[in-house]
């Protein structure tokens, strides 16, 4: 058993890293954004690009700035060119998700053909790959033999989503993204810029997401799908904090973990389900989450039901 807690907190850790910033960019800018797998296949690509063209090994360190980079200016440079100019225009959420769903298509497929350009002139295999990092071993952990990398991804979690709720709660800039967040036109008002709010907000949660692509590929290998293999898992966990709130959607990195990692693992044992069906069950959860507890972020969702109550019916 002690094989599937780790597993089970290397999941939470995981998927925090990549769901907490997809909850925020959804509060502050309100698109639910489907092209955030983009940015984590983009995070768990950068060291090993950086391995592959130098042929050397790298720090996690570097690899972990590096992924933050390259997530947060995908995200920004989004934002510029698809996503402020229709908020421009008033744009509804559907609309902006809609949006989403072209960046995703046309940066993954962008991304498809970089890697075989890379491929062909590296004379290197990039579509089955992991980063060369200064960060192996074993370490002992109350009597267990753990993996150095592990540890690290556990210390990382902790240190990134704790500087994020500094940030947001401690900052004049983190005050006025969630200012922006709870009432766009009363922050206006009052002086903050919400093009600023939102280019900031893209950059955390590209990067972030980013961040987490990387904590990935530590202990796979990683395909240009990476991020599409994982998406449904992710927006689960978002979708059980509300779309909006960041301590609500890390217990749905708890519940999505626990879910494919222990409780998998009793119907294994006791029904004899396979545990291929890992992702039915973060689909199930998603899809009753859904009909109990509609997310108040999503076009359509909770605010949209309450304002119909009070419309009269159309006969």
């Amino acid at each position: 058993m002690p094989t599937e807690v780790f597993n089970t907190i290397w999941y939470i850790c995981v998927y925090s890293l990549m769901a907490v910033p997809l909850t925020l960019s959804n509060r502050v800018s309100k698109v639910l954004n489907f092209a955030h797998g983009v940015y984590i296949t983009l995070g768990a690509y950068a060291a090993i690009l950086i391995t592959a063209g130098s042929g050397m090994r790298i720090s996690p360190i570097v690899a972990i700035l590096a992924a933050f980079l390259v997530g947060a200016s995908t995200a920004v440079v989004t934002h510029i060119l698809v996503f402020s100019p229709l908020m421009k225009r008033k744009s509804n959420p559907v609309t902006l998700m809609i949006a989403s769903m072209g960046a995703w298509i046309f940066i993954k497929y962008a991304f498809y053909a970089l890697l075989d350009i890379l491929q062909k002139a590296w004379s290197t295999s990039l579509f089955y790959a992991t980063p060369n990092l200064d960060l192996q071993g074993q370490v002992e952990v109350m009597g267990f033999e753990v993996n150095v990398k592990f540890l690290f991804v556990v210390a990382l979690t902790f240190l990134s989503l704790s500087v994020l709720a500094l940030f947001l709660t401690k900052t004049k800039l983190g005050m006025a993204l969630r200012a922006v967040a709870d009432n766009p036109d009363l922050a206006q008002i009052s002086g903050i810029s919400n093009e600023r709010v939102m280019l900031i907000t893209w950059l955390i949660s590209g990067g972030l997401a980013a961040v987490g692509g990387f904590a990935w590929s530590l202990f796979t290998y990683v395909s240009p799908e990476a991020g599409d293999i994982v998406i449904l898992q992710v927006f689960a966990c978002s979708v059980i904090g509300g779309l909006t709130s960041l301590t609500m959607t890390l217990a749905g990195s708890v519940v999505i973990s626990s879910a494919e990692n222990l409780f998998i693992l009793l119907l294994y044992r006791y029904l004899g389900v396979e545990l291929s069906f890992r992702p039915f069950l973060s689909f199930l959860v998603l899809l009753m989450t859904i009909l109990i507890r509609p997310p108040a972020g999503a076009g359509g969702g909770l605010p949209y039901r309450l304002r119909l109550r009070g419309l009269p019916r159309k006969v």
